[in-house]
Formats: C-alpha cells, structure tokens, sequence
C-alpha cells in the first residue's frame, strides 16, 4: 500500500515539472481576498437529491469573549450530541474535521468510513494518505494548513448493527445529509474559506445541487449556491475522490489540473 501510494505521488510530482514549470510562482497563503476566478453558469438549483435550503451562509457573530475556537467546540459538542438520523444511533465517533480554523481551502468528502469512525478524524485510512501526499507534493500544504470535512459527520453503514465489520460502507441517504448539512455550513460561517474543494460525485453533487457526474463537473470553478462572505463569493472546485485515483490511476493527471488550478487561486495568479 506505501509503495502504491508514493507511487501515485511521485506521477503526480513528475507531472509537475512537465507542466508550466517555470509559470506556476511559490504558494503563498496569506489571508489575502484575491480577485475570484471567473465562473461557469449558474448551478442547477436543488437539482440534486438530498438537498435542502438553509438560510445564506452568515458568519454567527462572535462575542467579544468567545473566540473561533471556542465557537468551534461548542459546534463539536453539539455534533457529538446530535440524533437527528439514525446515524448518530449506530456511530462509533462523531468524525467533525480538522485542520486549520484560518484555513484558505476546505476539502469536503462525502462521509466518513471504517478507519475514520474508529479514530474520529476524517480522510485517515488509504484516501487519506493519498490525499496528504497531494496536498504536501503537489500545494507544499500539510493537514494541519487546510482544514478537511464530510458531507454527514457519522459513518453510513450497510448494516449498522455490525458497526465493526468491514466493507459496511454505503453512500448517505437524502435525509442523513439534510440532517447533516446545517453543521457543515455553520464550520464553513466560522472558516470563512476563499475556496471549497469537492472530493467525489456525493460531495459535489450535495454542495452544488448538480445531477451531473464528477467527470461532467471537474475542472471549473463554480459559486458556492447559498450565500456570500461579505462581498467575496466562496468558490467551489470538483475533483475526484482519492479513492477514485487508487482504483484507477489514469484520474491523475486531471486531478493534478485541478490542484493547478486550486494553487493558482491560492497564489492571487487567477
């Protein structure tokens, strides 16, 4: 598995230097508002099952004593505490996210899986590793520089009176998801990212409310469909699953256009 993974890495990283080598300037990460990217047309609205609407993204007002991270872990505490579906019922950790509270980009996966309901940190088990090896070869960025989520904050399981056996995995249900989505917004309120990174077909299709595959919705920038920060639009890039680059590792090359085009946006280039 190592090697599979500092395999895919070291493509990814090859391809880097056969690409606009000497065009692509260090990655800064100030908390810099640069000119957003032009985007593609409007989103399908509520074209995606499992959808809902929530009021526009507003960042909660934050007392003059309570700082982010203490909003943040009064979040927590209410995830851990939810039963809204009955995933919270069969759970073995709440999986909230982590990373960096001044996080530039946010990446948003679809769920939690085995791995991941065991330790309670999300993108752990071999999609994990494979995505902190992009993140560091292809952006120079660790874990702890972005911050990493999922559409439902529990593991979906096939069974889940078996919350132990592997292979329990399955997408989440229309109602876990409206369940869900409303903690996901208020992580994103308190970020107040410049961009969001979908990572899978779930993922995009929930955020953007598409009905189109990931292959149909990668490689453009699009408005995040419910709210602004302020004047600046939070923008949204579909890219593969890393689980999609372990199962076929042609998706490389179309992921590494997409980290391009994330890197761009970070550095100001766009």
């Amino acid at each position: 598995m190592k090697k599979e993974l500092r395999a895919l890495a070291a493509d990814l990283a090859a391809y880097l230097k056969t690409v606009d080598e000497d065009t692509i300037p260090a990655l800064h990460l100030a908390k810099n508002r640069a000119r957003a990217p032009e985007t593609v047309s409007k989103h399908a609205a509520q074209a995606s099952a499992g959808s809902v609407a929530p009021p526009p993204l507003e960042s909660p007002p934050l007392s003059a004593k309570k700082s982010l991270a203490e909003a943040m872990t009064e979040l927590l505490d209410e995830v851990r505490a939810c039963r809204k579906c009955p995933l919270g019922h069969a759970r073995l950790k709440t999986v909230f996210g982590v990373g960096s509270l001044e996080a530039e980009v946010v990446f948003i996966g679809e769920g939690p899986g085995y791995e991941e309901d065991r330790r309670g940190e999300p993108f752990v088990g071999r999609s994990g590793k494979l995505l902190d090896k992009i993140l560091e070869t292809v952006l120079g960025l660790s874990r702890g520089q972005v911050y990493i989520a999922n559409i439902v904050k529990c593991h979906p399981m096939k069974d889940p009176e078996h919350p132990h056996s592997m292979g329990n995995d399955r997408p989440p249900t229309p109602e876990e998801i409206s369940a869900c989505r409303p903690y996901l917004e208020k992580q994103l309120a308190l970020i107040k990212p410049r961009c969001v990174v979908t990572l899978g077909a779930v993922a995009a299709k929930v955020i953007l409310g598409e009905t189109r595959g990931i292959s149909l919705l990668r490689g453009k920038w699009y408005d995040y469909p419910r709210g602004l920060f302020g004047s600046q639009a939070l923008k949204v890039l579909p890219t593969y699953h890393p689980a999609a680059l372990l199962r076929n590792p042609n998706l490389k090359r179309d992921t590494w256009q997409d980290m391009k085009m994330l890197k761009a946006f970070l550095e100001g280039a766009v």
